[in-house]
């Protein structure tokens, strides 16, 4: 590894201050040699010999630095003018934005119940502090930040634990839980074990609404007089799957002409929306739209809570859900726009079901799937069927809902 501007900066100034005492060590022996012929003691021959040495040990650095001026140096005063002018190699820029990746983590930390929460603002504090020293060292690496980028540092244990800490083992949990209660207090490894620390994220942006297109009026001529040729109808050229369903099978008719309706696509999203509100460890509330995914992904937060409404409503058709939870089991069944789960309770869903009620249930299908820990998108379920696991302790991480007609 080639050598730091902190390390050639703490060798050159080791080298000065032996040199003022050598020196006038070797003009007092120098003043002997002359006058007595008294040659100098092997130790004070053996330290200049040791002295040459690093002196050119430390040229070599500089060298191997791009400083191919160090070379004809020849003395520490000149190593050191030069060491002025050495500015930071690709890979201290490397290290400092390593570092200030992990500042802008624990930047982005807040508590779930206190907006100022001492602890975390001590650290958060310190961070900041860094984080501005760091921007602004930029002819030589910098201390803290070299310990940042290879993690030995109490604030890569803070990011480490609240990130990683369902994917801790007890002896590593620990270690980090040490390194935080040494340098924060003990309070912030706590909030961090009942998972009130978490990463700030913002909230997904609005869908931009599509309005929908104006259907033009049908224009249906008079009936043909004379000849009995068939009766036509003339209409604009539109996409008829954009005109609302015909029936089945039937004619359609307007006046004396009918018109043969043709096969007709199953109702989609566009006509069956639903409001879906899910309660996220860690971010609390957010709402989504059917199809959507309703929840994050390699996080580690358990979804605790959720509420479904079809919106706007469609009459004769509702649902009702339920749910699996850790250490209560299986709630009964709970109708449209109520909660299932618990907020502020540390209790994740493990399973749920949803089923359609009403006299219009029968004509639709109700379609859900979920992303589980350890086992990723689960097969997709319909119309009551469970989807989850039970006693395996893992979480629903999200989720995500649809209905369709038949």
């Amino acid at each position: 590894m080639e050598p730091t501007y902190e390390t050639l900066k703490q060798q050159l100034t080791a080298l000065s201050q032996r040199y003022p005492n050598l020196g006038s060590r070797l003009t007092e022996a120098a003043q002997h040699l002359k006058t007595a012929g008294t040659p100098p003691a092997k130790s004070l021959v053996d330290e200049v010999i040791a002295y040459s040495k690093d002196f050119s040990e430390i040229q070599q650095k500089f060298v191997a630095q791009g400083q191919q001026g160090a070379a004809q140096a020849t003395s520490v005063k000149q190593l050191q003018n030069l060491l002025q002018t050495l500015t930071a190699t690709p890979g201290h820029q490397k290290t400092h934005q390593q570092a200030l990746q992990i500042l802008e983590q624990v930047l982005s930390l807040t508590h779930s119940e206190q907006k100022d929460f001492p602890p975390l603002q001590t650290a958060q504090n310190q961070a900041r502090e860094f984080q501005q020293s760091i921007t602004q060292q930029t002819n030589q690496l910098h201390s803290v930040a070299e310990a940042l980028a290879a993690g030995n540092h109490p604030l890569v244990a803070l990011v480490n634990l609240v990130e990683k800490q369902d994917q801790l083992d007890d002896n590593q949990w620990a270690i980090l839980e040490e390194q935080i209660t040494k340098a924060f207090g003990k309070s912030l490894g706590v909030a961090i074990s009942r998972r009130k620390i978490n990463f700030t994220v913002q909230p997904p942006a609005p869908v931009a609404t599509v309005p929908k297109p104006q259907i033009p009026d049908i224009v249906i001529l008079d009936e043909p007089q004379g000849s009995a040729s068939p009766e036509l109808i003339i209409v604009p050229s539109i996409d008829v799957t954009k005109l609302p369903p015909t029936i089945d099978g039937k004619n359609i008719v307007f006046g004396n002409a009918p018109l043969v309706s043709k096969p007709q696509e199953k109702a989609t999203l566009s006509n069956i929306n639903l409001k879906i509100l899910v309660h996220l460890q860690g971010l609390g509330d957010r709402t989504f739209t059917a199809r959507e995914y309703a929840g994050t992904r390699g996080q580690g937060r358990r979804l605790e809570a959720l509420q479904i409404n079809i919106d706007p409503p469609i009459a004769g058709l509702s649902l009702r859900y339920m749910a699996h939870i850790a250490n209560v089991g299986d709630t009964p069944w709970i109708s449209e726009g109520q909660l299932v789960g618990e907020r502020g309770k540390n209790r994740q869903i493990e399973g749920f079901m949803i089923e359609l009620t009403g006299p219009q249930a029968a004509n639709y299908t109700v379609f859900y799937t979920a992303h589980i820990q350890n086992k990723g998108d689960v097969p997709v379920c319909t119309n009551g069927q469970y989807c989850g696991t039970k006693g395996q302790g893992l979480r629903v991480e999200g989720l995500k809902v649809w209905i369709e007609a038949k």
